[in-house]
């Protein structure tokens, strides 16, 4: 088994650390859905943050979807990134609908008593575009 050298480690971390924070935008019927990696890092939200609010203001739509469904854990941090994004794209004209949210994840969120009246809920990104258009 070959060994790594150290600039081919090095080369390597980088590319994992921009596949982990990459957004994939993507416009249907006037609905931008975002979906999300598993695990959630904070690179990523940062990048999504600037992305959406970014791409809500040069191409106006009429809601965000964020599918969740790929998402096995979310802590109370991740979450409350994710309001405060939403609560931007929110304050941009965008309705705003997390889809497939996993039964874990939910308990979680539920557990930690975190509110998410702020945000419309859909069991499948299919769900999440009939209530936004």
């Amino acid at each position: 088994m070959r060994s790594r050298s150290p600039s081919s480690a090095l080369a390597w971390s980088k590319k994992l650390q921009q596949s982990e924070t990459r957004v994939v935008l993507q416009q249907v019927e006037g609905v931008l859905i975002i979906p999300f990696p598993d695990p959630v890092h904070d690179a990523f939200l940062a990048e999504l943050q600037a992305s959406t609010l970014d791409y809500l203001h040069r191409s106006p739509v009429s809601g965000l979807v964020l599918d969740l469904s790929a998402v096995e854990i979310l802590d109370e941090h991740d979450f409350s990134r994710i309001r405060a994004i939403c609560h931007g794209a929110g304050l941009m004209g965008a309705r705003i609908v997390l889809a497939g949210i996993r039964p874990g994840v939910a308990a979680g969120l539920a557990m930690m008593d975190l509110d998410a009246s702020w945000a419309d809920t859909a069991l499948t990104v299919d769900d999440a575009m009939e209530r936004v258009r």
